[in-house]
């Protein structure tokens, strides 16, 4: 079973981490009060309906990232809610932020992901991280939010690892895997051998700038170093693997 490694694109955007409330539109500041002053409802009602209108507007437009447990999610969410309550200058009770946190939560389906089925045409290569991957990224995700580095590393260190696990469930299920060598002469290769795999949309540009600066960090043995969260074995070795269009040294044993 084959995977074209070339074929993969990772749409990198901006480099810097940046607070999740600065990056909202203008238009999350304010609020349509005609959305927020429905008639019959008291002032304690509509602050609290402020407070979820925007609370959910934000989360719908910087959503938490899906390689990242779903209790960290509603971890950051909640922070998100706190930040927004704590500059509207109204007073909420613990109560109800959780009741905005929760609602929220379901709005913008903050779910735990299921496990991946190796077998099933269609799905997220990020159901194949366990739950020790999802807190690895947890804490390199937080490290970036906090120092202002690059979230980039982060969605580069969790697609590289995703999909170095979802090749080893497939190898576990029984499938003989080759990684695809665009140099080599493959023109006897049935294209019903090679096997795609699903990349979330996040494909690889050898070519891009993002991808260049980061072959130049391998190449000096510097690769992630402004987030020691992507500093270990295991996130250098499916990173730079996936930049130099091999398997990790963790599955190429089991080929």
């Amino acid at each position: 079973m084959l995977v074209n490694n070339d074929k993969m694109n990772f749409e990198a955007g901006k480099t810097k981490a940046q607070d999740p409330l600065s990056r909202s539109s203008s238009n999350n500041s304010k609020i349509d009060d005609s959305k927020i002053s429905n008639v019959g409802l008291s002032q304690q009602g509509q602050n609290l309906n402020y407070l979820y209108q925007l609370s959910l507007s934000t989360a719908q437009q910087n959503p938490s990232p899906v390689y990242i447990g779903a209790e960290k999610r509603i971890e950051i969410l909640a922070n998100s809610v706190n930040e927004i309550a704590r500059q509207s200058g109204y007073e909420y009770t613990p109560e109800q932020i959780k009741r905005v946190v929760e609602d929220v939560a379901k709005g913008v389906n903050i779910t735990e992901t299921q496990p991946g089925d190796v077998n099933a045409s269609s799905g997220s290569v990020y159901s194949f991280f366990n739950s020790a991957d999802k807190a690895k990224l947890a804490d390199a995700y937080q490290h970036a939010l906090d120092n202002n580095t690059s979230l980039d590393d982060v969605r580069f260190a969790a697609f590289s690892l995703a999909r170095s696990r979802f090749i080893e469930a497939k190898i576990n299920s029984g499938t003989t895997w080759a990684v695809y060598d665009p140099n080599e002469n493959v023109s006897n290769i049935k294209s019903e051998d090679a096997e795609e795999l699903e990349t979330e949309k996040l494909t690889i540009e050898t070519g891009s700038e993002y991808v260049k600066s980061l072959l130049e960090q391998f190449k000096e043995g510097k690769l992630f170093t402004s987030n020691p969260y992507l500093r270990t074995s295991l996130f250098q070795d499916v990173s730079s693997s996936l930049l130099m269009h091999r398997l990790p040294s963790f599955l190429q044993e089991k080929i």
